[in-house]
């Protein structure tokens, strides 16, 4: 029975969080569909990041956050998906995942792109509260922030990324912990796709 109300509290969590992103995510198209007169381009990217993630009253741990995200773009902003996985367990200690999926929008230069955005994480974490530790695992709401900078190697398509991304856990994990995490991460990015 308890798993059976936490699997109900899960899916209200998860429809809040999206009746929050969708609005959000209709407006960011609509504002591009005013510029539409105006060539639109498409660019994916793909990136590996280094970094941190914390989660609960222990220290932030190692983590391994690949990402690929897909862009709509504009003159000069952009609307962006984007679903960066992050794991933990590398270098020792319980493995935990955290997948975020962001939705947002941006602006960029020649060689910048900086964007920010909302976004729904799904994690099975190793966290520690002040009495125990424990797996714990659901769905949390939450934002994040890039920049991407790109040099002149290969015609600008390889470049570094940094990335930064909180989510609010709580529900089905609060006997363990409840809180913000924080996922910090840096590496090579490289795009294929619209230049602007």
């Amino acid at each position: 029975m308890a798993l059976q109300n936490e699997d109900i509290a899960a899916g209200f969590h998860v429809r809040r969080a999206w009746a929050f992103l969708f609005p959000i995510t209709l407006a960011a198209l609509l504002s591009f569909s005013e510029s539409a007169r105006a060539e639109m381009g498409v660019e994916f990217s793909g990136g590996a990041g280094f970094g941190v993630l914390a989660a609960g009253i222990t220290q932030g741990r190692f983590a391994i956050s690949p990402s690929a995200s897909l862009s709509l773009r504009g003159e000069r902003g952009f609307f962006v998906a984007r679903d960066t996985v992050s794991f933990l367990g590398a270098n020792g200690g319980r493995f935990g995942v955290n997948n975020e999926t962001t939705v947002g929008v941006g602006l960029s230069w020649e060689r910048v792109n900086v964007s920010a955005g909302l976004s729904l994480a799904a994690y099975s974490l190793p966290i520690c509260g002040p009495r125990l530790c424990g797996q714990v695992q659901g769905v949390a709401p939450g934002a994040s922030l890039r920049l991407d900078v790109f040099g002149a190697y290969l015609s600008g398509t390889l470049g570094v990324s940094v990335d930064c991304a909180a989510a609010w856990i709580t529900g089905a994990a609060y006997a363990v912990w409840s809180g913000v995490s924080v996922r910090c991460s840096a590496g090579p990015i490289v795009r294929f796709g619209a230049r602007r």
